[in-house]
Parts: C-alpha cells; structure tokens; sequence
C-alpha cells in the first residue's frame, strides 16, 4: 500500500483483507490524521517517505511509492490495493491459485460503474518496477493471466483532499510537458476532463491519443470516448467516425457499435442504426481478454430493446 491521511477508510479496507496477508508494507507519503499510528497498531510495517512529493507537498509520482514499497515486501507474492478500496470477493481463492502460479495475475476492478483488469497479484521475484508517475503499472516477467473471479472495488472518499481529478490532471500535465508523444499520457488526460464533463477538452486529448497510436491497448478506448464526447457535444458525424474507427481496431466490443447505432438513430438513418444494433447484439460478451473499462450495459439489454423500437417504426413507416 501506499497512503496518506487515510485512517478513516483503512479499517474498512483492512477487515476485506483480515487473514490473508502474512505482511503489510506501507509508505506513507505524508500522514498528519493517525495513519501511520494506525497501521503500526496493527503490525504493519511502514515507512514514511516523502520523496514522491514535489515542493508543494503533493504527490507527484506514484511509481516512484510503489517501487519503495515493493522493496519492503519479503513474501513470495504481493497483493497491491489502495486504501480506499476493499477485497470483496476472491479472498478465499488467492491462496489457491498462486500456488502453481508465475508472474502477474490481472484481478477484477470496479468503480463507479465501470469494471476493468488490473495486475494487482505478482509473484515477486517476476517483478521488474512499476513505471509511469500517474496510473502507474507493474513491469513485470513470467507472464500474465486474468482471475476475474478475484474482485476489488474502489470506494473513494476525498472529503478534505484534494480531488482525484485535480490531483491525476495536475500529473499528467507535468508529464505532458516532458513527454508530449505520449499516447499513454493523452488517453489518461481524456478520461480525467471526460469524469469531469470537459466534453471538448477530453475529445482534444483522445483525438492526440489516436492519432499517436502508441497507446495500443488504450487505443480502441481512445476512439470509443473521443466518439462518446463528440456526440455529447451535438457533432453526431465526429461520433460516427470515431465510432468507425474503434470498430475497425477492434469489433468484438459492443460499445462502439451501440455509439455508432446513437449517432445514426440521432441523425434519422434509422436502418444504419438498426444495422449497427444488431452488430452490438451479436457481442454477447466483452473479449476473452479485455483489460481496459467495459460497459456492462452495452452487452445486455440496451441493443436489444434499441432493435425493437427501431424495428417497430419501420414497420409502421413500410405500413
């Protein structure tokens, strides 16, 4: 873990873990509300380290905490969570399945009604560094493999700090300034002005994103939120195109086409959006090895019911 001023959430997301951790490492990058008392009362081993900070106090690189504390952990496998979340299922599985187990294992995230694959399991010995200041990630050896099964979700309570948004915007602009060619950064950027409603913003850096291209795994995503943004912003051609753009990277995932379908149901092509409906249908699920944010709603009812209201109107306007 790495923390600061969190004494109010840790016991929730400590009694998620109670059993299954042999050792607790923590940096602490700053605490002044108990936090570090806290930990130590419950046989965790902290470190204060405020290198991570800039000037100003604030964090500014979180790989650079999360390699200090990886060099804490002793045990063969590490479990990364942040205090703000909570191990809501799976706890009776980790043990299992790290028996046989090398490299990384991807967990289930969620938060806010969004779900994704994130590293958080490693073997130890196969990890290598996390890399990137904001929305770090582990490098790592020995292969990756998924366990949706293991599930961990985000429960963010930021009363009296500053906001993740402020923080995470603040970040990738510094980094922006250093590193402008980086797809990686600009696709981060969009999500941040997009959670905000910085509609125009958001599709200006998802559109760099795109454009760049070395972002591969982002890069359908990239696509899909610029076409999100633009036909938030009434441009339903720009949704179109983007839309057409994230299917051709990638047309197992659903979003793009009910993005699409929206954007011609908007324009009044009711028969490409039945077209497009019907493609989104035929997604029954997102791909076997999605990592990024799928939208749970776009692989249920939501194309279906859109065929059927379109269908109906077609019939009646042939009628």
């Amino acid at each position: 873990m790495i923390v600061r001023d969190e004494a109010t959430l840790l016991p929730r997301c400590l009694e998620s873990l109670d059993g299954l951790y042999d050792q607790l490492c923590v940096i602490d990058t700053g605490s002044a509300d108990g936090t570090v008392e806290y930990l130590r009362g419950r046989g965790a081993d902290v470190r204060v380290d405020t290198g991570c900070n800039g000037e100003d106090g604030a964090i500014k690189d979180f790989a650079m905490a999360r390699n200090a504390a990886l060099a804490m952990a002793r045990c063969d496998w590490v479990l990364q969570i942040d205090a703000d979340e909570v191990l809501e299922s799976g706890a009776d599985t980790i043990r299992e399945r790290i028996v046989s187990a090398r490299g990384c294992i991807g967990v289930t995230l969620r938060s806010e009604g969004s779900e994704w694959v994130s590293g958080r399991l490693f073997r130890r010995l196969d990890a290598i560094a996390y890399r990137s200041p904001i929305h770090e990630y582990l490098h790592h050896d020995g292969g990756f493999t998924i366990a949706r099964d293991i599930v961990v979700v985000n429960l963010p309570d930021k009363r009296g700090k500053e906001s993740a948004d402020e923080r995470n915007t603040r970040i990738l602009l510094d980094e922006l300034a250093r590193d402008p060619a980086n797809g990686r950064l600009w696709h981060f950027l969009g999500n941040e002005h997009r959670r905000a409603r910085r509609d125009d913003e958001a599709s200006r850096c998802y559109r760099r994103a795109v454009e760049l291209g070395n972002f591969p795994i982002g890069l359908y995503h990239s696509a899909y939120y610029l076409g999100c943004c633009r036909l938030i912003c009434g441009d339903p051609d720009g949704a179109m195109d983007a839309a057409r753009k994230a299917i051709a990277i990638d047309p197992r995932y659903a979003e793009a086409h009910c993005l699409l379908a929206d954007a011609c149901h908007l324009a009044g092509d009711l028969r490409s959006a039945l077209h497009a409906y019907q493609a989104a249908a035929l997604c029954a699920s997102p791909p076997e090895g999605a990592v990024m944010a799928v939208q749970a709603w776009a692989y249920g009812e939501y194309p279906r019911r859109q065929i059927a209201a379109i269908e109906r109107r077609l019939e009646r306007s042939d009628a």
